[in-house]
């Protein structure tokens, strides 16, 4: 995986993207914060790009792979980097999200596509508990 935004700039052209500087700071942004932003946090970052460059950008970003939307949590979807073979933790009460790596559950999709000879293509997993900071 890049470690930064400047390392995606040959995928950018690839998908026939122009290399714009807001798409460069968007990218390197969400790269630094190291967590599951929504649009909002990153345009507390960034308060010199419109919040339609942010959202238009950043649905891009998702269509073509290299940002995951994360859907749950407090009502805002959250991004991330697209990291393939993780999973999430999520806090009931904050929203927070938290990654966890864990070994990729192949058995289960093998035991799924055995039992219902569907063709599995992914899965997608996630927990739900309060985090540290809620219990306190």
């Amino acid at each position: 995986m890049p470690d930064n935004g400047t390392d995606l700039i040959p995928f950018l052209k690839e998908h026939g993207l122009r290399v714009t500087p807001q798409r460069l700071l968007i990218l390197k942004t969400v790269f630094s914060i190291k967590d599951h932003p929504t649009v909002e946090d990153i345009h507390q970052k960034l308060p010199y790009i419109s919040m339609a460059t942010l959202y238009n950008n950043i649905k891009l970003f998702v269509k073509i792979g290299i940002f995951k939307e994360l859907p749950y949590g407090t009502g805002y979807s959250k991004y991330e980097i697209n990291k393939p073979d993780h999973y999430h933790i999520i806090c009931d009460l904050c929203g927070k999200i938290a990654d966890f790596n864990y070994p990729s559950l192949k058995e289960i999709e093998n035991a799924a596509s055995d039992l219902t000879n569907y063709s599995i293509k992914h899965h997608h997993l996630e927990f739900y508990g309060v985090c540290v900071s809620c219990q306190d």
